[in-house]
């Protein structure tokens, strides 16, 4: 069983020495993976290659679950992933150790929680594109301008008596995106 301590700051100015301090008091003999990268997204090159290389039975501990990653749907999904492979996650600021039943349940409930948290958001989301719609204020999506270039080279075509499936192959657009267009044109 092999134990990696993931540390990760944002920026180059930043330490992970407290990090890394927090895991090797705990694992003295923990191998750190230190990387400067945004948290964004947990495609970043040094915690990929740490999970391409841990196998069954190893750890990942980190000090809080923003060195992972900020997206918390991502995050789970991803834990219970290697979870399945055998491969266990401790998260030392919330007590979590996912090799214990105990917290298994608590990122289960964590998990619930982003999930809720998803959800409700996408329903504010909802409703204020209601309220937006019914102000008249909200169009959607607009096309960029280079869009709006193609489809109107495309209802050029068309006036010339080409089929609209023609003309917006020929302008280099997809046809639901000339209809779309036209729609938006009358409305």
């Amino acid at each position: 069983m092999a134990i990696y301590g993931y540390v990760r700051v944002s920026s180059k100015e930043q330490s992970t020495t407290a990090q890394e301090s927090e895991i090797l008091n705990k694992y003295p003999d923990a191998t750190i993976v230190r990387e400067k990268a945004s948290g964004k997204s947990i495609d970043r090159p040094l915690f990929q290659t740490l999970l391409n290389q841990v196998v069954k039975s190893d750890k990942i501990v980190v000090r809080e679950m923003s060195r992972l990653g900020r997206t918390q749907g991502e995050l789970m999904l991803m834990i219970e992933e290697y979870q399945a492979q055998g491969i266990e996650f401790e998260i030392l600021n919330i007590g979590v150790d996912t090799s214990s039943v105990s917290g298994k349940m608590v990122l289960g409930i964590l998990s619930s929680v982003a999930q809720m948290e998803r959800e409700l958001l996408l329903e504010r989301q909802a409703l204020g594109i209601a309220e937006a719609k019914a102000a008249g204020k909200y169009k959607g999506k607009q096309a960029s301008p280079a869009t709006v270039k193609k489809c109107q080279e495309a209802l050029s075509y068309v006036a010339n008596g080409m089929s609209k499936e023609k003309a917006a192959k020929a302008s280099g657009i997809g046809v639901a995106t000339l209809y779309r267009y036209i729609k938006n044109q009358h409305e």
